[in-house]
């Protein structure tokens, strides 16, 4: 893979699932067929994106249908611009997000892998995309 997908984690053997959204249009540009990330809504975005995000950060998010905690949440603040995510259940998964001036980025890594390497990875992410 080359382009985007390197870019945004394909192919990375920690990574489950990857999306890259639109900030003006809220629309999918990219996302791993047949992913869970595929199903990110418009709404979804929107309410990620806005100034109203404290109530999500004590009460949870909704990503692709499915109910997450929002674990650190400094996706609108510069120079770092990237949101942990935390979904719920027994199947736990690990999703982050990270904030370039025309998109989100979304990853979810493979159950068992530590949040920090994805951290990471999405801020380098954005950094490249940025250049």
């Amino acid at each position: 893979t080359g382009g985007w997908q390197q870019r945004a984690g394909v192919g990375d053997r920690n990574t489950e699932d990857v999306a890259i959204m639109g900030l003006s249009d809220k629309c999918t540009w990219a996302a791993k067929p047949g992913g869970l990330l595929a199903a990110i809504s418009p709404q979804e975005v929107g309410l990620i994106t806005s100034q109203q995000r404290k109530m999500f950060l004590l009460t949870g998010i909704t990503i692709a249908g499915k109910k997450h905690s929002a674990i650190r949440g400094s996706l609108l603040v510069d120079e770092d611009n990237v949101m942990d995510i935390r979904s719920k259940g027994s199947d736990s998964r690990s999703i982050c997000t990270g904030k370039h001036p025309k998109a989100l980025t979304f990853l979810m890594v493979k159950k068992g892998v530590h949040r920090g390497a994805l951290s990471q990875k999405v801020h380098d992410t954005i950094v490249s995309m940025k250049a």
